[in-house]
């Protein structure tokens, strides 16, 4: 069963294919239209990335919002909503993308228990030009578990290989998906730095590792993610 915690905040996860658009033209409308109207709903822009070629579905974007609760998904819907205070620029960004063949897919999720907030990140001055996205199916209601082995056995390796754990977070509405990031350190130079992770043979916490994921999920997809300008999460 899921746990809720305390600290726990929302995030809008949005999956956009761009159909004719580059991605320089999706921002420029992004800036212009969409990010003031979710900003000026409550959402903070958490990040937003382009999928890199050779590994993932391209051309796409994907955008995360950090909201504070339901109360504030609430209110965003209604504002959007016909005859909302914000439907004729929710109207105008649906044309857009609309008119460029662009399709996507929308996630609520939470935070895991350990999981910083967009506030903490930018603090402490935490980089996310380039990072790994791992889309995980789950055992059906194991997600708190995987995050907490994942915690116990992955993230302390991950982190010594230049993989910098930006979080994991769980899809609110589905019982077996779970979505992790990995920030790479120097960005592409990591791949030249740290891959193959391990040259010989598995250090004893990714064998032990290997042996209990198995049991917790079912399968995964990643992708390698690139930052967009308006990303606070960008290293400028």
């Amino acid at each position: 069963m899921k746990k809720y915690y305390g600290h726990t905040l929302l995030y809008l996860h949005e999956t956009i294919d761009l159909g004719t658009l580059s991605s320089d033209r999706f921002v420029e409308m992004f800036t212009v239209t969409y990010e003031p109207m979710m900003t000026g709903l409550g959402a903070r822009l958490f990040s937003i990335w382009e999928t890199t070629a050779y590994n993932g579905h391209w051309p796409q974007v994907t955008i995360i919002w950090e909201i504070d609760a339901f109360a504030d998904y609430a209110r965003i819907g209604r504002a959007q909503s016909r005859g909302g205070s914000h439907a004729d620029a929710a109207a105008a960004w649906s044309a857009f993308l609309g008119g460029a063949a662009a399709r996507g897919e929308g996630r609520i999720m939470y935070a895991g228990r350990s999981n910083r907030t967009l506030a903490e990140l930018t603090g402490a001055g935490f980089g996310a030009d380039l990072v790994i996205q791992e889309i995980m199916q789950t055992k059906p209601g194991r997600q708190d578990d995987y995050i907490r082995e994942l915690e116990r056995l992955y993230v302390p390796w991950s982190e010594r290989t230049g993989k910098r754990w930006l979080g994991s977070f769980i899809t609110t509405f589905r019982f077996n998906e779970v979505i992790h990031y990995w920030a790479l350190d120097g960005g592409w130079d990591c791949f030249e730095e740290h891959y193959p992770s391990w040259k010989d043979s598995p250090p004893a916490e990714i064998v032990t590792w290997m042996n209990v994921a198995p049991a917790l999920r079912d399968g995964w997809e990643d992708s390698i993610l690139a930052a967009l300008p308006p990303s606070p999460l960008q290293r400028r």
